[in-house]
């Protein structure tokens, strides 16, 4: 019997509008009346994520930071897995080199070696991510008000950053085009000891090698007493792979991309139409 379903958030929880869905949400409540644990998991940090919980009135646990830290129903990490401040070092020196824009999510907040103009920018593509239809003149305004960017603290000492007890768990760049992209993508594979993944065609994020879904999944599920037989992911992008790999229950989003739907168990409908639901109700036969 499935004790714990861990889905997705963008393009799967998630539908167009960027709302949990009515039919989402009673099937997720319905698992939990019968006793199966919830959790989301994503690339975005707890800060983004528990907005969309009080929104929606769910309380869950919660994979943030592609699998960077694990969160229990009341905000308190439960397991964290964060970049090495040596992995990070040379990070930031190819971000200085190659003219990458990047944010760093920390313990501490949102954190940037990149000027204000820069990752204004860098927001505006992220904006244009979620919404692609959102022009880049209006993700430019939108931008000037968004959290990523009004909340980023400017980092001016490289050193006293790295060598604080700050921990970093992952770097997120977005970029308006898929060339760059994959170009950057590359270069950052030379570092050792990184996961490197995404969750759009035109984004990069970098974790600690060990800082995947599926593998965090896994330990805490070990932790609980849950047995991998008892656990079922949804997902329909890069970063969600590592889910299907550990865990056979799975499904794959009908609008996932087709890495994802290659490895998964099941297909189920789209983010658009309710996929969650009916992957929940067919995998607990509700």
């Amino acid at each position: 019997m499935i004790k714990l379903i861990a889905s997705d958030m963008d393009g799967t929880l998630l539908n167009s509008k960027h709302k949990i869905s009515k039919e989402n949400l009673e099937a997720i409540k319905k698992a939990q009346e019968i006793g199966v644990k919830f959790a989301i998991s994503t690339g975005r940090m707890y800060e983004d994520v528990k907005p969309l919980l009080d929104e929606a009135d769910l309380r869950c646990q919660c994979i943030v930071l592609n699998g960077g830290e694990y969160i229990d129903e009341d905000g308190k990490v439960l397991e964290g897995i964060y970049i090495g401040k040596k992995e990070a070092s040379e990070i930031i020196n190819m971000v200085i080199k190659e003219n990458i824009v990047a944010e760093i999510y920390t313990n501490q907040g949102l954190h940037t070696v990149n000027t204000k103009e820069e990752t204004l920018t860098e927001v505006a593509y992220r904006i244009k991510a979620f919404d692609p239809e959102t022009s880049i003149e209006d993700a430019m305004k939108i931008a000037e008000t968004h959290p990523h960017f009004v909340n980023l603290k400017y980092i001016t000492d490289i050193d006293g950053f790295l060598n604080s007890d700050i921990k970093i768990g992952k770097f997120v760049t977005f970029y308006n085009d898929e060339k760059t992209t994959v170009k950057v993508k590359r270069k950052l594979e030379s570092i050792e000891g990184l996961a490197i993944s995404s969750t759009f065609t035109k984004n990069i994020e970098i974790n600690n090698k060990e800082a995947q879904k599926g593998l965090i999944l896994a330990k805490v599920a070990e932790k609980m007493g849950i047995k991998r037989d008892e656990v079922m992911v949804i997902g329909d992008s890069f970063n969600d792979y590592s889910m299907f790999t550990e865990f056979e229950e799975s499904f794959a989003m009908g609008n996932a991309v087709p890495q994802i739907k290659e490895v998964a168990k099941y297909i189920t409908d789209t983010n658009d139409n309710a996929g969650v639901a009916k992957a929940i109700y067919k995998s607990l036969k509700l």
